[in-house]
């Protein structure tokens, strides 16, 4: 199927952040269209990325709806860069912000792959573990921003329990599994809610071996997304960056190394059964 004209990352989530905003108001598009002085067809294209927006346009339904003038700004360079490929974001774990970018193309999301070399994926964590995570990587975070970023992992976790729930895929590393420095106990009750959460049948987990040796993954961890009537996306995460890549060649690499790691991974039973063991 041919690529949208306006199916970019950027055009993406300006069109996801002004549909959400609309339906928070409790509009529909036509409704909306008669207060803004807009015609409804007109909100329906760029709210499907089916066509760009007018900066003028944003600044009334940014206007109409009181959004704060940091909001402004951020969707306004968005929309200016719109038609760009790609996506690179400064992130920093106080900023809910860049959190909320990928929560929100993940509750869009199909399905999700996920290959992890160094910890358990975030849909996959205990609040416990999740903790410990954070306050490893999060730069000397006070207990209670920790709380909130591990609450909203937390909710981010209900896509695998919606009515149509994610489909979601992780290859996670054996390594992973037999890391040393959590508390006693938090690995293992880890290991026990990998191996419930492995048997929603929306869930698979795959454990790669240290016996696999090299293999395509060791350049790093990465994610993708899939969605029914959209392009994928792939999410490069690093300390201070977020790497959103949505070209067709970069999301076939990818899905060519994913195919390599399935292919090297233990298969499902063989994966669940080894967790169960640790647990």
């Amino acid at each position: 199927m041919a690529r949208r004209a306006m199916t970019s990352v950027r055009s993406r989530r300006l069109a996801y952040v002004l549909r959400k905003q609309r339906i928070a108001a409790g509009l529909s598009a036509a409704e909306l269209a008669r207060s803004v002085g807009m015609s409804g067809s007109k909100i329906s294209r760029f709210e499907n990325c089916e066509s760009g927006i007018y900066l003028d346009d944003l600044e009334k339904l940014i206007d109409f709806y009181g959004m704060s003038k940091k909001r402004r700004v951020e969707l306004l360079d968005i929309a200016r860069h719109a038609e760009e490929r790609g996506w690179l974001r400064m992130n920093h774990p106080s900023v809910s912000e860049d959190w909320r970018t990928w929560a929100d193309f993940e509750s869009e999301a199909s399905a999700l792959l996920n290959y992890e070399p160094l910890v358990i994926p975030g849909l996959l964590q205990t609040p416990e573990y999740a903790k410990h995570v954070i306050a490893a990587t999060g730069g000397g975070l006070n207990s209670g921003h920790e709380d909130l970023l591990v609450a909203s992992r937390r909710a981010r976790q209900a896509v695998l329990d919606r009515a149509t729930p994610l489909e979601m895929h992780a290859v996670i590393e054996e390594s992973v599994l037999q890391r040393r420095g959590l508390p006693d106990g938090v690995m293992a009750q880890q290991a026990r809610h990998l191996t419930e959460v492995a048997t929603k049948t929306n869930v698979q987990v795959q454990i790669m071996p240290q016996a696999a040796g090299l293999h395509e993954g060791v350049s790093g961890s990465f994610a993708i997304l899939k969605y029914d009537d959209e392009p994928s996306l792939i999410l490069l995460e690093h300390k201070l960056t977020s790497l959103f890549l949505d070209e067709d060649d970069h999301i076939q690499a990818y899905s060519e190394v994913w195919r390599d790691l399935v292919s090297k991974a233990w298969t499902v039973e063989e994966s669940v059964d080894y967790v169960r063991a640790m647990a």
